[in-house]
């Protein structure tokens, strides 16, 4: 049991922050973003409890988190990215990108980041989602099949195809 539990707090330490960032982008509300980060360690956990086996724990995790979310849609049937923009939180993602060193690049950077979210909004779940766990959270294909579930296949095309359509939006503007 104790190898459990430091298991759990190691994977704490290390992948909460990505998790939370990953819900946080995909939720409207910080708050709830924090609490399914929570709910997905406390499933997590009960798993392990069972005597059942997580071979990898972080994508065990994003699989977890991403089962909440999508229980979390079911429930809501909302999503606005404008909302989350709005937020402190992402007042403070817009800070954290920038070295302060050039305005103008900086002021650009805001306006092509604030274009790209709103091209996002249009785009349907399985194509942010993906885009979202390959470039926000830097995961590899391999990685983002096995948390979705489907082979690397359908991962690379859904990639391909949401690029391909939040090119045509943005381009259309």
């Amino acid at each position: 049991m104790r190898d459990i539990e430091r298991s759990f707090r190691d994977a704490f330490e290390r992948h909460a922050d990505e998790l939370f960032r990953h819900a946080a982008l995909r939720l409207p509300d910080r708050d709830r973003a924090l609490e399914l980060t929570q709910e997905c360690f406390l499933r997590a956990w009960g798993y392990a409890s069972r005597g059942e086996e997580i071979r990898e724990m972080r994508p065990f995790l994003f699989r977890t988190l991403r089962h909440l979310i999508i229980d979390e849609y079911r429930k809501a049937k909302s999503f606005s990215l404008d909302e989350m923009t709005e937020t402190d939180e992402g007042e403070q993602r817009d800070a954290l990108l920038s070295d302060g060193s050039n305005p103008l690049e900086e002021a650009m950077n805001r306006f092509d980041g604030s274009r790209a979210l709103r091209a996002i909004r249009e785009l349907p779940d399985l194509y942010r989602e993906v885009l979202a766990m390959r470039y926000v959270d830097d995961f590899s294909i391999g990685e983002i099949a096995s948390c979705i579930g489907q082979s690397e296949n359908v991962v690379s095309v859904r990639l391909h195809r949401g690029l391909k359509m939040l090119h045509a939006l943005l381009e259309s503007e």
